[in-house]
């Protein structure tokens, strides 16, 4: 081997050039690069595959994109033979927002970000439109507090409240409502209110009232039977 030929390997190692093709479409990490771009200088590499995580236990997939600026490893000298690393922050694709020294971020082209902050211990995820969670079951628990706030929350399923329920607010029961207390709950609901209806009220037990009960003609608490009073 010559020494210009030995020369011209030993720069083949480590190149960097800008992708020109992907096979992103077919959901094949491969790449073409162009090395040396200039008006007297300009080599394409063939397809080239892009280092990846990718193993028995997890893969990810992250798109290869034309224009992105990469390194081209060719151990032995020929870059036809080589392998991409990616990629590298430049004019056309710079630090996204509240990168430093403390704080990991990924940043979507839709706007949809992910951040973590070490010195704050906050992690934000920024979606633009919809976040969806498959799973047999969800856990979530906070030493704290759990706070959701949205226009409207929909839950479908049953659901058990153990503990204190405090709504602020009118609540309205499309479907009815039904009090069964434990054994040790002498009260099974208690209003600190009125109460209205438009409806009847059926009671099959004993109906006990500490004050006046009225109807639309008066009191039925002081009426008279044919002229006898209550007992």
């Amino acid at each position: 081997m010559s020494l210009r030929e030995l020369l011209r390997r030993l720069e083949n190692i480590v190149q960097v050039g800008t992708i020109s093709v992907t096979k992103t479409r077919q959901g094949k990490a491969l790449a073409k690069v162009i090395l040396d771009d200039d008006e007297d200088n300009k080599r394409v590499t063939r397809f080239l595959p892009v280092l990846s995580l990718a193993n028995s236990f997890a893969r990810v997939w992250f798109p290869v994109r034309v224009d992105e600026q990469v390194l081209v490893i060719s151990p032995f000298g020929n870059a036809n033979s080589g392998f991409i690393i990616r990629s590298i922050f430049n004019r056309g694709c710079k630090e996204p927002d509240g990168s430093n020294e403390h704080t990991t971020v990924v940043e979507f082209e839709d706007g949809t970000r992910m951040s973590y902050d070490t010195k704050a211990s906050e992690l934000k995820v920024e979606a633009v439109k919809t976040i969806n969670i498959f799973c047999v079951d969800a856990n979530v628990e906070a030493s704290k507090q759990v706070y959701v706030k949205a226009p409207d929350t929909v839950i479908e399923s049953k659901t058990l409240v153990k503990g204190t329920l405090t709504v602020e607010g009118l609540t309205s029961l499309l479907g009815g409502m039904k009090v069964i207390p434990s054994a040790d709950v002498t009260i099974g609901a208690e209003f600190d209110c009125e109460i209205k209806t438009t409806k009847d009220i059926n009671a099959e037990g004993d109906i006990n009232s500490k004050g006046n009960i009225s109807d639309k003609r008066g009191s039925l608490t002081d009426h008279t039977n044919n002229g006898y009073s209550r007992d």
